[in-house]
């Protein structure tokens, strides 16, 4: 009899055991599928990427969220008059500080300060 009651307990345990490993199993895929996860992916998590493109004498820049175009700047922000930037290397650093400030959830207007500190030319030499 006592035997009979070992066993009975030994089996209730074991169902448990058995509904934690699958509640376990059950919450890692979930997980995984919610957060994205991608065994052996190098690919970025950064769905936003920039492109700079020439304008006139200079260029702009323009940055997308996968394949649609979420802002193309094709002047130096601020600066009155429609000024395209000097070169594609003042165009792409400014492209991302924008994408920073937008991956912090942050406005991606750029102040006075932020493109001196980018080394735009027009904004140094004031």
């Amino acid at each position: 009899m006592l035997f009979g009651i070992a066993l009975l307990k030994f089996n209730k345990m074991k169902r448990i055991l058995v509904l934690y490993i699958l509640i376990a199993v059950v919450s890692g895929l979930l997980f995984l599928n919610f957060t994205d996860y991608t065994l052996g992916s190098t690919k970025s998590k950064n769905p936003l990427h920039s492109e700079t493109f020439k304008v006139g004498n200079g260029y702009g820049y323009q940055i997308a969220l996968e394949d649609k175009v979420l802002i193309r700047q094709e002047y130096i922000p601020i600066l009155e008059g429609k000024k395209p930037f000097t070169s594609a290397e003042d165009a792409e650093r400014t492209a991302n500080r924008v994408i920073a400030k937008l991956l912090r959830k942050e406005s991606p207007i750029l102040t006075l300060l932020e493109l001196k500190e980018l080394q735009i030319p027009e904004f140094n030499s004031k």
